[in-house]
C-alpha cells in the first residue's frame, strides 16, 4: 500500500517533457511527502533551481530532506531503488 502511493505521487510530478524540481519532506505522510518547485524546458535551469534550494534548506528558508529534479525517466527502476528502502 506504501509503495503505490510514493509511485503515485512521483507519477503525479513526473513531467512528459522538460524537468520538475521537486522538495522531498521526510515529515509528511506517505503520498504528501513532495512538493513541485517549478517546471523548466532544460537541465541546466533545473539545475540552477536545485542549487539555489538546496541553499535555502542550509539556510533554513526552506525545509526538505532533498532536492530532486524529475523528468520523464523519473520511474525507470523505481520498484529497484524502492526495494533497497526499508518502508515499515
Amino acid at each position: 500500500m506504501i509503495p503505490q502511493k510514493i509511485l503515485d505521487e512521483i507519477k503525479e510530478l513526473t513531467p512528459q517533457d522538460g524537468f520538475n524540481i521537486v522538495l522531498h519532506d521526510d515529515f509528511a505522510p506517505w503520498g504528501e511527502n513532495l512538493t513541485l518547485i517549478k517546471h523548466v524546458n532544460t537541465r541546466e535551469e533545473a539545475e540552477i533551481i536545485q542549487q539555489e534550494y538546496e541553499e535555502m534548506n542550509r539556510n533554513g528558508l526552506v525545509y526538505a530532506d532533498a532536492v530532486y529534479i524529475y523528468d520523464k525517466n523519473t520511474l525507470q527502476g523505481f520498484h529497484k531503488k524502492l526495494k533497497s528502502v526499508n518502508i515499515a
